[in-house]
């Protein structure tokens, strides 16, 4: 019963929160911009992010400030921060309070994020190979959190190693046990295991530590970053699809699970066909403004893959049919579970 009262009055918050957040271009945020313009053309990358936090710390929901303050961050090679920002950015929607030439700039940024994931892919395959090298070690707690920085930066090494998550997570939820117990906090521990529940849909633990974490925030970006992590893990599996598709961390291999084929070798011709799905629908999601116009490309994507497979066009298909039938479900069914 606590914990639902709790849960409604955190989403009371949600609300009232966006109301405030959904304001027009602050003049003291914008000062700190210049200076981290100036910061930045002086290949004052430091100066730049300082400046940038201050921004962001005025009016958080600009996406164009934590746009920037993400790509410096990725020149710092500080992965993991661009990403959160990163991420949030391509999860924003334009505001018509800031204006057209914020909602412009916007919309070729959210373009710009998904050429970076490469970097971060590889970035996060680093960090699973130090984990590989070191996994005999004993050191568990170092490992678990090298394992939570490849799972971050690199979404596929998560299906592919699910055990492992699991295994991780107990390791964090041993050493913050008196966080749980509330006779300590430690934030950043505490909301990277956050993340771990919400990429093992873990929904109720995610929204419990998001919770907590809100009696700590220090800055009203830190709780704005917080309110969007919460609001985030209740979006609909479909937005998520949408947001993953269009940041660009929705990679062919993921398509080839979704499609029924990730256990068969794809040849280079039915690769070409997975990546046009997946390419035609980011180009129309860029240009998507309304969520209708977002559901429509979903829509668009889930009757190509149907067409397809009617016509035996992808690969893996007697496999995934096979399977169906075993399960008793149809087609329709699977792609709804796949969040189509």
């Amino acid at each position: 019963m606590v914990k639902a009262l709790k849960a409604i009055v955190f989403a009371l918050c949600i609300a009232a929160t966006v109301v405030v957040y959904a304001s027009a271009l602050n003049p003291e945020a914008q000062e700190f911009y210049k200076k981290a313009e100036a910061a930045f053309v002086a290949k004052d990358l430091n100066t730049a992010e300082t400046n940038l936090v201050e921004a962001l710390k005025l009016e958080p929901d600009n996406a164009v400030y934590r746009y920037i303050l993400g790509q410096v961050q990725f020149m710092k090679e500080n992965y993991l921060e661009a990403k959160n920002n990163l991420e949030i950015v391509s999860r924003s929607r334009p505001s018509p309070d800031k204006g057209d030439d914020y909602n412009t700039k916007l919309k070729g940024y959210k373009k710009k994020i998904k050429d970076l994931q490469e970097k971060f892919n590889s970035a996060g395959v680093a960090k699973f190979d130090v984990y590989q090298q070191n996994k005999d070690s004993g050191q568990k707690l170092k490992l678990a959190v090298t394992i939570f920085q490849a799972f971050k930066l690199n979404p596929p090494l998560r299906y592919k190693n699910f055990k492992l998550l699991e295994e991780i997570m107990a390791t964090y939820e041993e050493a913050l046990k008196k966080s749980f117990d509330g006779t300590e906090w430690q934030k950043d521990p505490m909301l990277q295991l956050a993340f771990l529940y919400e990429i093992a849909n873990k929904k109720d633990k995610a929204a419990e530590v998001y919770m907590r974490a809100l009696d700590y925030v220090e800055n009203p970006n830190e709780e704005f970053v917080i309110t969007h992590k919460f609001d985030y893990l209740n979006r609909s599996n479909k937005e998520k699809l949408l947001d993953t598709i269009e940041a660009g961390d929705f990679t062919r291999q993921d398509l080839e699970e979704l499609i029924g084929s990730g256990s068969q070798k794809v040849t280079e011709e039915d690769k070409k066909k997975i990546e046009d799905i997946i390419s035609d629908a980011r180009s129309k999601l860029e240009d998507a403004t309304t969520d209708e116009e977002r559901e429509s490309v979903l829509e668009e994507i889930k009757a190509t893959i149907i067409e397809k497979q009617k016509r035996g066009e992808l690969p893996g298909q007697e496999e995934l049919k096979k399977k169906l039938e075993k399960e008793g479900k149809t087609m329709e069914e699977y792609l709804k579970e796949k969040g189509l």
